[in-house]
């Protein structure tokens, strides 16, 4: 007679199996495993660990991107799924795939600059593009200059009333 899962609300039968540990089905035994924040983080560092390896890393990028094409030339089917969720992708994403300039792009631009540079005053971002772009400095240190730029700004507004980048207009 072959046991039993013991996961309660299971019934599935476990086959002899000079390896096994426990006495719960392959699905419930995973199910229990995910579900243990110890369980979780240990398996999360060994694939950190694992994919710290370059070797590994290639290793699996190319098993898969060869599943990937294997699965693909099996099923034509799995091509046009895929190249239909591009196309619903391009769709949601406000349009990635339009022109150059098209309004969809701009605003994309703007709410890009917004995120990554809303710390920085509008009137302070060319300058702060230009060290980066231009003069080579990394970016931290170019917000450092900047963040200093705006204090040294700030103290001569406190003193003169003039603001420096807006050219003496106030």
């Amino acid at each position: 007679m072959t046991d039993v899962c013991s996961e309660p609300g299971c019934d599935r039968p476990l086959a002899k199996n000079p390896r096994r540990k426990g006495t719960r089905c392959q699905r419930c035994a995973a199910s229990a495993m995910s579900k243990s924040p110890e369980k979780r983080a240990k398996c999360a560092e060994t694939m950190r660990a694992r994919f710290e390896d370059p070797a590994y890393r290639e290793l699996h990028r190319k098993r898969t991107a060869e599943g990937q094409r294997r699965a693909m030339a099996e099923n034509p089917a799995l091509v046009e799924l895929r190249r239909e969720q591009g196309r619903r992708v391009g769709k949601v994403w406000g349009g990635a795939g339009a022109p150059p300039g098209s309004e969809s792009r701009q605003k994309a631009a703007r709410k890009q600059s917004e995120f990554y540079m809303g710390w920085c005053p509008i009137e302070y971002r060319p300058e702060y593009r230009r060290l980066i772009r231009n003069v080579g400095i990394r970016a931290a240190d170019a917000r450092r200059m900047i963040e200093e730029q705006i204090e040294l700004d700030l103290g001569k507004y406190a003193r003169t009333g003039v603001l420096p980048v807006s050219g003496g207009k106030s």
